[in-house]
């Protein structure tokens, strides 16, 4: 009689029950990732909102407390604590108004003695200034000027009037320009913007729009590009276009 043969096989794999296991834990990090940058960019937001509403705020304390807005306040040095060096000790005209007025889409240089940029500066020594800048005539956001949340950051548009190349709004006061350029006021007109401008997304940009105003991109105090928008021609077209990108506006109470 031959002799057994003992013949032992070994199947390696993983089971249904692994295979299930693995693809739960596959799920729950791809859903945590997209929800974590769910959760930073509503901080953001939230973050953007706040800045805008402090700001407006603060100037408007700023004129109450001293007579005139930050930047147009005449010799600063002497009227504010620690302001002795440029440009916090740049004075304005006193005439009420930061910098030039710009009427349809026209451009006024910034320069580290603009009434637009001592802006910053004259409410930081007053010590009402909620984002930071530095004592610097450098002129980038993260310096001289703010940088915003969402990228860029907040520069002062001046006393604007109107907007260009089409008839969509007309705005008589300074604005809140939140843009990705902080050298030069250029291409604010709606929808001829630079691209360079353009650094938040109209996904982001309707929140924002919600929160502080009509939730409409051509309408009201938040004022986005028409990138944004679902029809240029109509006034109370809603946000459509969630990829694009743009810089908005929004209107100061002063």
């Amino acid at each position: 009689m031959p002799p057994s043969i003992n013949v032992t096989k070994n199947h390696k794999g993983f089971t249904l029950v692994e295979i299930s296991i693995v693809m739960i834990i596959i799920g729950l990090l791809i859903g945590g990732t997209f929800g974590g940058m769910k959760l930073i960019e509503n901080m953001q937001v939230n973050k953007t909102v706040q800045d805008l509403k402090a700001i407006d705020s603060a100037a408007l304390t700023f004129k109450d407390t001293y007579g005139r807005l930050p930047g147009d306040i005449a010799n600063p040095a002497a009227r504010l604590p620690s302001c002795t060096d440029a440009p916090c000790s740049t004075g304005g005209n006193g005439n009420r108004v930061l910098g030039t007025t710009n009427v349809n889409g026209s451009t006024e240089a910034m320069t580290a003695t603009s009434e637009k940029f001592t802006f910053w500066h004259h409410l930081q020594a007053a010590n009402l200034l909620s984002v930071g800048v530095r004592n610097t005539t450098n002129l980038n956001f993260g310096e001289g000027q703010p940088e915003s949340p969402l990228n860029g950051g907040y520069r002062i548009y001046g006393h604007y009037s109107g907007f260009a190349s089409t008839t969509i709004v007309t705005i008589t006061g300074h604005v809140m320009y939140v843009t990705g350029v902080a050298d030069i006021a250029v291409d604010v007109g709606v929808p001829a913007i630079a691209d360079a401008h353009r650094h938040v997304s109209c996904e982001q940009m309707r929140p924002i729009d919600f929160k502080m105003d009509d939730g409409l991109p051509r309408g009201g105090r938040v004022l986005a590009t028409t990138a944004c928008l679902q029809n240029i021609a109509d006034d109370n077209s809603s946000y459509a276009n969630p990829s694009s990108r743009t810089s908005f506006l929004y209107l100061f109470r002063f």
